[in-house]
């Protein structure tokens, strides 16, 4: 299998700005020095390769996996999908209790934000070194940046634009006291708008060796910028966007519940994937132990180990239609041991999973020890660009064909091409109707993959499904999570903790 080897850097990039970034001591490695390091190719690919480790860090609890802290939650922290059994996280999942002294929320914060330093500092050494191929050094700028933008999106979304290092001077003088500025909305979506349309410019449709699977690519690049689009409400650019996409070879998989096997790995719908190998390793993937109920019993033998976690609400796993393929990755019924026997089990009948259904995406590794799995963790898929296509669509010209063909793409797959249920533009009288139901739609695809929140901000009924639930802890500030208490105290009056906290 196609891996790609995340190095640790312990190189120079490894310095932590004073400011907001929890260390007010600068580390300086005194064996490198931007006079020796880098010269040569491999060099710079060391250095390209530490920055990818950054969505890793030193074990399979990091913030683009799967526990209560990382990308994925925080994406369906106060929405309708999500239930978790530890109350330290479902408490405020719940409530809408977003404190900001809470590790809930800062973790991801306090370790994403200086990896865009880190990713600063090696955009910086490798602008300036002299590598013979220049083809090749500037993918590596390219991928860098793509990195970067990846973790600047996925902080504006949780926090608003934070204070990150963006000064190459700055990052180059790590002794010295520095407090990034927070950059308003417009600035923000300008940078990253720059860094990923230079690396679209540079960066392959597909590499030619499988050993390169997981780096970003063209596509990988464009799709964030897609979404950033959307986010930012700037359609027409969406729209510009998603057709350059549609190029690049994507396509649907042809059975919705084989995206995330491991024996289809590398199939044509993902667009932007984590590597995991099948070991103990700091990239596995240990999604399926953290959905897993503890009476859980695999018929071909597979190790297992359950946590008993992440649930979809009953209420939630109603609203799809019973001839709904998706659903086989919404597990009600799985097998239980009653004394020497293997048997069948209605989850939900038997109360066995009072919370709800399991969402379980992630196939089985046969060769895993049940907890660390080698499926490749998808974090951009097709499906997800085909409907905000979709949407964009329709905010710019209302209900039109395009955009019900799009959803019907999505819709043949889940229903086995069944001609009656598929949507016509009859259905949709306005442009609010088609919106609804699109923002349906996206959660039957995209259920319990960290898009959720995202979706109801943008559509302004994040606040106000929560309160349509009773939640009287949401107000209208939590669209945001507050910024780290620690961020706050060490920026020493230069940095504005959000409204409302």
């Amino acid at each position: 299998m196609k891996k790609i080897v995340i190095l640790s850097l312990i190189i120079s990039i490894f310095f932590s700005l004073t400011s907001c970034e929890g260390n007010l001591e600068p580390t300086v490695y005194n064996r490198l020095s931007t006079s020796n390091f880098p010269k040569t190719e491999e060099d710079c690919r060391v250095i390209v390769t530490g920055v990818y480790a950054q969505f890793h860090f030193d074990n399979a609890w990091y913030r683009y996996s799967c526990d209560p802290q990382s990308r994925l939650v925080l994406g369906e922290i106060g929405t309708d999908e999500l239930y978790m059994p530890w109350s330290w996280c479902q408490v405020p999942n719940q409530n809408f209790d977003f404190n900001p002294g809470y590790d809930l929320f800062s973790n991801f914060y306090q370790k994403m934000v200086p990896s865009v330093t880190k990713a600063t500092y090696a955009l910086t050494v490798l602008e300036s070194s002299q590598l013979a191929d220049t083809t090749l050094k500037q993918r590596y700028i390219a991928e860098i940046k793509c990195c970067r933008a990846m973790w600047m999106y996925d902080l504006e979304g949780f926090y608003g634009p934070p204070p990150v290092v963006l000064d190459p001077q700055a990052v180059l003088n790590p002794t010295k006291l520095y407090f990034p500025p927070r950059l308003s909305e417009s600035e923000y979506l300008t940078f990253l708008e720059n860094d990923l349309l230079s690396s679209m410019d540079v960066l392959p449709i597909k590499y030619s060796s499988n050993s390169d699977y997981g780096r970003f690519t063209k596509g990988a690049a464009a799709s964030i910028l897609m979404k950033l689009y959307m986010r930012h409400k700037e359609f027409s650019k969406a729209e510009g966007i998603s057709r350059k996409i549609m190029t690049y070879g994507y396509k649907l998989e042809s059975d919705y519940s084989k995206i995330w096997d491991i024996s289809n790995e590398m199939n044509a719908e993902l667009i932007f994937v984590l590597p995991a190998p099948e070991e103990n390793n700091t990239s596995s993937n240990i999604y399926r132990a953290h959905v897993l109920p503890s009476d859980w019993v695999s018929l071909s033998g597979a190790k297992v180990v359950a946590y008993d976690g992440y649930r979809i609400p009953w209420n939630v796993y109603d609203k799809f239609d019973k001839d709904d393929s998706r659903l086989s990755t919404l597990i009600k019924d799985y097998y239980v041991k009653s004394g020497n026997v293997v048997k069948l089990v209605d989850g939900r009948k038997t109360g066995r999973l009072k919370k709800g259904a399991i969402p379980l995406k992630y196939g089985e590794d046969p060769s895993s020890d049940g907890l660390f799995c080698g499926n490749d963790i998808v974090l951009i898929r097709y499906a997800d660009i085909l409907l905000l296509r979709a949407e964009a669509l329709n905010e710019l010209n209302g209900p039109n064909q395009e955009s019900v063909d799009l959803i019907n793409q999505i819709r043949d797959r889940a229903f086995k091409n069944d001609p009656a249920k598929r949507v016509s533009l009859t259905q949709f009288i306005s442009k609010e109707s088609l919106r609804d139901y699109i923002l349906q739609e996206r959660q039957f695809e995209l259920l319990f993959e960290g898009e959720r929140r995202e979706d109801l901000i943008r559509q302004g009924k994040y606040i106000q499904f929560a309160k349509e639930r009773g939640v009287t802890g949401a107000e209208d500030y939590k669209v945001r999570y507050p910024m780290p208490s620690s961020v706050i105290i060490e920026g020493q009056g230069n940095i504005k903790q959000n409204d409302g906290y």
